[in-house]
Parts: structure tokens; C-alpha cells; sequence
């Protein structure tokens, strides 16, 4: 009897247990989120609020399946135009170019997030230098070379300066100085007293008015244009000396090369052309404007140049034949200042503050951006003295001193600006994340990434160039003249 009540009880002891084990099994208990198995919308919807880089070089190595969902074109693509608000990238999406290459969607994300964060926190992630008192005039053009480790330097003083960027150092007091470009506001910078590595007072006879490079990230020979009708070559492995002189007959305005080509845009409305490997004659003249020629851009062959005449023209420098011509911009007061060709587009800035957007394969007038309103008549008009592509954008300054940065798309949209010390800029030059501007106020301006100062900054050939070092307001003709220049017999 008892045998039969103890398995009466383990049997209602294993009823209970089961009842109890129904009864916890009806529960839901929801699984654990975890990031790897997360639906992909919502992984991304994550990766949406996350920076670029961070993407690309990080998150994506963690694993085969963030790489695999990383590595898709179209979703870097929408984040990218997703940041545009409306507008287009590139800006001719139809060139043929881009069915030859298309565009690496993931790296201009990544590019245009680096860039967007260095400039929208300027003050944290740059260093703005000044440095004054080297040239004794207003400094008209710069040049950037060998990844931004140098810098060229001319102007009305008729000298050159040799500067390395290393040396520039941001240990002087930093002044904040009202702008006294219009609309104001205050720039901080820092006031240096660097000297340059070579400097080379009466390097010209005239004017230094332009300097082009033979290349920009292994640089060997620097050209510069002239008020004193020449063009000069300067070799940078043997202290910043001059090696040959191109004599071109008429204040040479501007300068650029192509190839092996080395092409001054002259005051007498002629582009000549020396290749540097016949000596020191010209192979090529040719006459595409009806005025001074204020500006050259080139890309592969081709040379686009503006004049004073209000037109565009490009030269085919493989063929020696002239492309288009008289292509006139739309504009009846202003006149072309400065001309940037790239793959994406070709620009031509004005000196009303228009941005006039060309077909590069067409070579037709697409559209006009008015980047700088046209002020009242009482006020100078914001000139664009330079414009410049870069990987991820587009950079435009104003003789006013307002240095805007733009996504390169259509139409181009502002996110940043930020101000120079002094107004009327004259020319600026962007290369490997370092900024350099000339003014009329006899100065130079860098804007340099704070984290070269976190540790030395290492330089190519450092010892062939060493040396001991040594110590306009707005018009309305497109060119100062200096004294009379005279066409020399050809």
C-alpha cells in the first residue's frame, strides 16, 4: 500500500513539472539584438549617422558580411547625394568620360566627409597662418608643389620665394583680426615670422604675375610668367636657380604646361608654346582671342584659355589646331579672371562673381551660377579670383577675401566658408589638405592641417634645397599695367 501512494506522488510531482514547463515555454522571451544578424535596413539605417571613413577603413573590415554590404556602389551613392539636398553629382552626369571610368562612389563619400569635417572646424583641425614682411609688394601668385611640401611664391617686387611648408610654424601669437572683406566677421590667425629657404629679390624685371609647375607631386622645374616679357624655368634640386628663359615678346600674363609643353598666354591676345626638350624658341603661336590673355587651363592635349574679350577658347596641342573659338560667356559687363578644367566640368570665374559652368566634350555654355550677388553700384563687385577642383569639391575665393567651399555638383552648393586676414586676394593654390593664398597686402596666408604639427613633417630631398635662408584694390580693367609694354619685333 505505501509503494503504491509513493508512486502516486512522483507521478503527480512529474504531471506538476510538465505543467510548469507548459506554462514558462508560452512566454515569449525575445532573442538578444545582435549587430551581425540585424536586417540590413536597419544596419545601415545605422551606418547612415556614422562618418565615412570610419565606414570604409573600420566597420567594413570587421567582418565578410559588413564588407559585402559595404562594397555596394549604390548605397555610397545615396549617402553621397543624400547630403546634397537636391542638387546633382557630377554635375554633366552624361560626358563620356564616365562610361570609361566610372566614378568610385565609396571614396568621394569618403573624400567629401574628410574634406566637409576640415573646413566646417577650421579653427580645431587647421592651423591659419600669416606671414608678412618677405615680399615688399602685393604677392600674385603662388604655387604649391610635391604634395604641399613647398611653396612658390611672386609678385609686384618683382622677386621669388622659396618656402617649405615645414618650416612654416604656427608659434607666433594668434590675432584675431576683423575682416575687412565685406560682410565683416573676424579671422584668426597666427603671425609668423618664417623665412623663406631660397628667396630671389629681381627675379624678374618686371612683375611676377603667374607660376606653373612641370608636375605637381614630383616636382623638378618651376615656371614663372613676367611683366618683363618672359617666361623663366627654375630648378628646384639646385637652389631654386634660373636654367632657362623663354623670351616671348609681350608681358607673359599667365603660364601653364602640357606635357612637354610649356605655353605663356601673352598681353598681345598670342599663346606661345615651347617644348622643353627643343630649346628655347617657340614651336607654336597662335592668336584664339582678340585681348589679353587672362587665364590657361589644360587636361590631357587640350588647352582651354579666357581673354579680356570675353571668351573662351580651346587648342588642341597634340593636333596644333584650334578646337573652338570666340566661345562668348554671357555677360556684358563682366570679364573672365581665372579658368579651372577637370574631369567632372569646366569653369570660368568672372569678375561680377558669376561661375559659368562649360561642356567639357561640347565645349557649350551649360549654365551661370551667381555665386557672389552683384552689389548695389555704390560697391565693387566680388571678383573671383580663383577657382579650383579638387577629389571631393570645389574651392572659389574673391578678391574680397571670402574663401567659399562648395560640393562640385549641379548646382554647386555651399556648406562652409571662411575669411582671409586682408581683402583683395589675388590667387589661390589647394594641394594635399594645405591652402595657400596671395594678397595685395605684400602677405602670404596657409591654412595647414593641425595634425602635421602633432609630429615632424618628413621632406623629399630636403638637402637640395637647403640654403641659408634670406629675408591694389579692385579695378575695373581686368590687367594693372606696369609702365608701357611694347611687342618686341618678331
Amino acid at each position: 500500500m505505501c509503494e503504491v501512494q509513493s508512486l502516486q506522488a512522483q507521478l503527480a510531482d512529474i504531471e506538476h513539472d510538465n505543467e510548469s514547463s507548459s506554462e514558462r515555454s508560452s512566454v515569449y522571451e525575445p532573442a538578444r539584438p545582435q549587430l551581425l544578424s540585424m536586417p540590413v535596413e536597419i544596419f545601415l539605417k545605422i551606418c547612415s549617422f556614422l562618418d565615412a571613413d570610419f565606414l570604409s577603413h573600420t566597420l567594413a573590415k570587421v567582418c565578410t558580411r559588413f564588407q559585402t554590404i559595404l562594397e555596394d556602389s549604390h548605397i555610397w551613392k545615396y549617402w553621397y547625394h543624400s547630403k546634397l539636398e537636391g542638387s546633382v553629382y557630377p554635375p554633366l552626369p552624361h560626358l563620356q568620360y564616365w562610361e570609361e571610368e566610372p566614378i568610385d562612389w565609396q571614396s568621394m563619400c569618403v573624400e567629401s566627409a574628410s574634406e566637409k569635417r576640415r573646413w566646417e572646424n577650421v579653427r580645431e583641425t587647421m592651423k591659419h597662418i600669416v606671414v608678412k614682411d618677405i615680399h615688399f609688394a602685393s604677392v600674385d601668385t603662388v604655387l604649391l608643389v610635391n604634395n604641399g611640401e613647398f611653396c612658390i611664391s611672386g609678385g609686384r617686387d618683382r622677386g621669388m620665394a622659396l618656402w617649405c611648408v615645414a618650416d612654416i610654424s604656427p608659434a607666433g601669437p594668434e590675432v584675431a583680426t576683423p575682416s575687412r572683406a565685406p560682410g565683416g566677421g573676424v579671422s584668426h590667425a597666427v603671425l609668423a615670422t618664417t623665412q623663406p629657404r631660397h628667396i630671389r629679390h629681381g627675379a624678374h624685371e618686371g612683375w611676377v604675375w603667374d607660376l606653373a609647375a612641370d608636375c605637381e607631386h614630383n616636382t623638378k622645374f618651376v615656371y614663372s610668367a613676367s611683366w618683363d616679357n618672359s617666361v623663366k624655368v627654375w630648378d628646384l634640386n639646385r637652389d631654386f636657380t634660373p636654367v632657362h628663359s623663354y623670351r616671348c615678346g609681350m608681358s607673359a600674363l599667365c603660364v601653364d604646361t602640357c606635357g612637354d609643353m610649356v605655353l605663356a598666354g601673352l598681353y598681345s591676345k598670342r599663346i606661345m608654346a615651347f617644348d622643353v626638350r627643343v630649346g628655347t624658341e617657340a614651336v607654336c603661336k597662335y592668336k584664339p582671342h582678340r585681348g589679353p590673355v587672362l587665364g590657361l587651363a589644360t587636361l590631357g592635349p587640350q588647352v582651354a584659355s579666357v581673354s579680356e574679350d570675353r571668351t573662351l577658347a580651346v587648342w588642341d596641342a597634340r593636333a596644333r589646331r584650334t578646337l573652338v573659338q570666340d566661345l562668348r560667356l554671357p555677360t556684358e559687363k563682366a570679364y573672365p579672371v581665372c579658368v579651372s578644367w577637370a574631369r567632372p566640368a569646366l569653369y570660368v570665374g568672372d569678375s561680377k562673381g558669376g561661375l559659368h559652368l562649360l561642356h567639357p566634350e561640347k565645349f557649350s555654355l551649360v549654365a551661370t551660377h551667381e555665386v557672389w550677388q552683384e552689389p548695389p553700384s555704390t560697391q565693387p563687385a566680388s571678383k573671383i579670383t580663383g577657382c579650383l577642383q579638387t577629389a571631393a569639391g570645389l574651392i572659389l575665393v574673391s578678391d574680397r577675401g571670402e574663401v567659399k567651399f562648395l560640393y562640385n555638383s549641379f548646382p554647386p552648393r555651399e556648406y562652409c566658408s571662411t575669411r582671409t586676414t586682408a581683402p583683395d586676394v589675388t590667387q589661390v593654390r589647394y594641394l594635399n589638405g594645405i591652402l595657400v593664398v596671395g594678397s595685395c597686402d605684400s602677405a602670404l596666408e596657409f591654412w595647414i592641417p593641425a595634425e602635421r604639427y602633432d609630429s615632424a613633417i618628413p621632406t623629399r630631398d630636403s638637402s637640395s634645397y637647403s640654403g641659408i635662408p634670406t629675408r591694389d584694390s579692385s579695378s575695373d580693367s581686368a590687367i594693372p599695367t606696369e609702365g608701357s609694354s611694347t611687342e618686341s619685333p618678331e
